[in-house]
């Protein structure tokens, strides 16, 4: 085949079905758009900051911490958040990518010596495994779900309080979706207030959430983890004919209490697993 024919030979897809199979998959509402047509380097360096007072007292509130907690803060930004977690926790650790707000992180909090910041992109950082901890951030809208993942699986926070995209705040929670039936094998999941456009500068186009993730014991063994995996990927891709005969999935309904596929709960959706589980041995 000559290069022109190679440059030119594409395969599509097109059949509707398979594309909603395929899309299923992916993380994304009409507020994501904004961020898939930015330029790498827009993206990396784009960010939105409390600096009020009142607005930071306003979300503090709903924080449990006290003297004895170690926190690490995800991104620092101007300092603002750093000010008060040194002030009300034992020892703060900041992990912020952008050398020039890391100084100004430390100016801010130049007078506290119970802290420390780290230059770093927390997607490379490695939480310790051998220390008690908990995690505050006000998070890039884009890299949210590569945040949380490495936050719920590699690390051992016990409570995690962020600030995150109000869309992607509820799609934490929505069991119709692989990321939150993956996650919630590992965190309790809450959304704890809504925090509005105009609490940051520059003001985003969307609202924003503060959502709590608390860590509970695994509901799945490890010897389980690769095979919950494939049951939730291919469960929100609708494969049920591939996990279940139809008798088999209409027991495992009944047994679980579900009426409507649409609108279950975790719990309701580890009683499906446990059965496929049980019909498989």
């Amino acid at each position: 085949m000559n290069k022109k024919e190679i440059k030119f030979s594409q395969n599509f897809i097109t059949s509707k079905r398979h594309i909603n199979k395929i899309m299923s998959n992916l993380e994304l509402n009409s507020d994501d758009l904004e961020w898939v047509i930015m330029n790498k380097k827009e993206i990396k360096f784009s960010q939105n900051f409390i600096t009020s007072k009142r607005h930071i007292n306003k979300i503090m509130s709903n924080l449990e911490l006290n003297s004895d907690d170690n926190v690490f803060e995800i991104g620092s930004g101007k300092g603002h958040f750093t000010l008060e977690l040194v002030q009300k926790c034992n020892y703060v650790t900041a992990i912020e990518i952008d050398s020039n707000l890391c100084i100004q992180t430390q100016n801010k909090v130049t007078n506290y010596d119970n802290f420390r910041i780290i230059n770093k992109d927390i997607l490379q950082f490695k939480f310790p495994n051998n220390r008690t901890y908990k995690i505050f951030g006000n998070i890039p809208y884009y890299i949210s779900t590569d945040i949380v993942r490495k936050i719920v699986f590699e690390s051992n926070a016990t409570v995690s309080y962020l600030i995150v995209e109000e869309g992607f705040a509820k799609r934490l929670l929505n069991t119709n979706r692989s990321l939150a039936l993956l996650l919630m094998t590992e965190v309790d999941i809450s959304i704890l207030s809504k925090i509005p456009k105009e609490y940051f500068h520059p003001k985003p186009k969307i609202n924003s959430s503060l959502i709590m993730l608390k860590r509970h014991p695994s509901k799945i063994s490890h010897k389980d983890k690769k095979i919950y995996n494939n049951f939730v990927m291919k469960w929100v891709n609708q494969e049920y004919r591939e996990l279940f005969t139809k008798n088999q999935f209409n027991k495992a309904l009944s047994y679980a209490k579900i009426k409507d596929l649409r609108n279950i709960n975790f719990e309701q959706f580890l009683s499906v697993f446990n059965s496929y589980k049980l019909f498989n041995n």
